[in-house]
């Protein structure tokens, strides 16, 4: 599944003496596993359902009529996105020669012929190609990007410039590529070409994937106490079957791997250890934290099984240079830039994604850097590997994060929002107590209106508000703040704190307290109000400029 395919045939095995929900929760993971990775909305991959072990069946009739129902309510859930084979079948796997195995044969093959019909001419010379290529190198299939490319353009007979030669060469891999024939990762210029998956998937990700129970059938890595594997026990599993630097190479191409120091290698996808309550345990009282939830838009929406190893991985790639050396678990990651936390979960299904953030010493400015790096990481790379995934953007209840309970409450980015604009609370739903809008959202400057901006400008505003008391005086006298707030900010100890405990109030009080606020500084601090007011003009001339 890390091929991305969207042009590919997919047989989904199921045991039809499984229970029915174990049945229902095989099959949905693997079509909307197979939907989520498929990055052209206009084509739908072919799925055929296979219920298996037929023969242990003491009613085949039944098995075949739970089979049917399976296959019904799957084409129907999936219609939009998926093609389910309308046929039913119910085979015994240990008959080879069987008339159920020759049929599903069959159809797999019509299937396929279909396919090939549509195979551009480029595509099947290069084909041809590939498959003589892939005899010549079958101790270690892979070719580099530019080695690749030198050699498709020697040897076919497209008698056109180089420059349209190395753009046909690139759709014709794109498309084998999508067909499973071969795989071309198109990130990068110096990235590999594997021209055999076969080999990748049996003889690599086989012993690199498979579960401990399976080494008395294929020899797997064996893994040290921190989770870590070895530079020797690379050595000693692949030696036979590949060149151990090029391999290293592909598997750090895949994002599947990374190391410190040359010889100890962290591999995410392998590690077993869960994350200790001790790594992210109460701190100072007055921490503050954040938090963000992206999670699947519907039930068959969820993200790819490699998304969270891979961004594990790009965390251990942001060491030294914007990140601390990261602590990772099984489905847990923990990383500072120094002056903030961040702890990264994904939920077992893999429907959702949470991501806390705190800072210690209760400055909410501090969380800011290490918050854009993690969201931009995160989004970058589930586009990647989730094309097809649809999502949602949550706010995690910053009471429940600073309480460390388990399963923090989510609220729609929505909500949050409309409750900021209005000057709102909300209300957290179970445990019927309000939470301020400004202790949930850290970019308060996202938001439309004077509130974003006042938010946007707030680093500039609290250099420029030395001469606070006038501007407390009008706000005290128009309703605005209260005589327990206006005393609050003004017993603060330095003018910038005074703004700060100002700006805090009147996000918290949201848009219409903001637009007071402007107006109040066009009398008091001219200066203060051409911050906010030239935003305004900007907004509104990209406005006028795009329409």
């Amino acid at each position: 599944m890390l091929l991305r395919t969207t042009n590919a045939i997919f047989p989904v095995v199921y045991k039809i003496t499984d229970g029915e929900d174990e049945q229902k929760r095989q099959v949905h993971s693997w079509l909307t596993f197979i939907h989520c990775s498929n990055a052209d909305p206009t084509n739908k991959p072919r799925i055929v359902l296979i219920a298996s072990h037929a023969d242990k069946l003491q009613d085949k009739q039944a098995g075949l009529s739970r089979a049917t129902a399976l296959m019904d309510h799957y084409s129907k859930l999936f219609q939009e996105s998926l093609v389910v084979s309308q046929e039913v079948f119910l085979i015994n796997c240990m008959e080879a020669g069987s008339p159920e195995i020759r049929r599903l044969r069959e159809v797999l093959a019509a299937f396929r012929d279909d396919m090939i019909k549509q195979r551009p001419k480029a595509c099947v010379q290069l084909s041809k190609i590939i498959d003589v290529w892939r005899k010549e190198r079958k101790s270690f299939p892979v070719m580099g990007w530019q080695e690749y490319l030198t050699a498709v353009i020697a040897v076919t007979t497209w008698n056109l410039s180089q420059e349209v030669q190395k753009r046909i060469a690139q759709l014709a891999s794109s498309y084998l590529h999508d067909e499973g024939e071969i795989i071309y990762l198109r990130n990068e210029t110096d990235s590999m070409v594997v021209l055999d998956p076969q080999w990748l998937f049996t003889s690599v990700f086989g012993s690199l994937l498979a579960p401990d129970n399976f080494n008395k059938i294929i020899d797997t890595l064996k893994r040290t106490a921190e989770d870590y594997v070895t530079l020797e026990e690379i050595t000693r599993v692949f030696s036979a079957v590949a060149d151990i630097p090029l391999l290293i190479k592909l598997l750090q191409d895949f994002q599947l791997c990374h190391t410190y120091d040359g010889r100890t290698f962290i591999l995410p996808s392998l590690l077993q250890q869960e994350m200790e309550e001790v790594a992210w345990s109460p701190v100072s009282s007055k921490a503050v934290y954040f938090g963000l939830q992206i999670r699947g838009r519907t039930e068959i929406d969820s993200f790819s099984c490699d998304l969270f190893p891979r961004l594990q991985t790009l965390l251990m790639q942001a060491h030294p240079d914007k990140l601390s050396r990261p602590l990772l678990w099984k489905n847990s990651a923990k990383c500072t830039d120094g002056k903030a936390e961040a702890l990264l979960q994904i939920t077992q299904d893999k429907r959702q994604l949470n991501i806390f953030f705190r800072s210690n010493d209760g400055n909410r400015e501090d969380c800011n850097s290490i918050m854009d790096l993690l969201k931009d990481m995160t989004y970058r790379l589930l586009h990647e590997t989730s094309p097809g995934a649809r999502s949602r953007d949550m706010v995690l209840s910053a009471l429940d994060l600073r309480e460390h309970r388990p399963q923090p409450h989510a609220y729609s980015r929505e909500e949050v929002e409309a409750a900021a604009s209005k000057g709102k609370n909300l209300v957290h739903p179970q445990r019927n107590v309000p939470e301020k809008v400004k202790d949930l959202l850290l970019h308060l400057g996202n938001l439309k209106g004077m509130l974003g901006r006042v938010a946007r400008k707030r680093p500039e505003l609290v250099e420029t508000l030395r001469h606070i008391n006038p501007i407390l005086d009008h706000l005290y006298a128009d309703d605005v703040i209260n005589l327990e707030e206006n005393d609050c900010i003004r017993a603060a100890r330095t003018p910038q704190d005074a703004a700060r405990e100002l700006l805090d109030i009147l996000e918290a009080k949201g848009e219409s307290a903001c637009v007071k606020f402007h107006s109040v500084l066009e009398t008091c601090d001219e200066y203060a109000a051409s911050l906010l007011k030239e935003r305004l003009v900007s907004e509104e001339g990209a406005r006028a400029t795009s329409s």
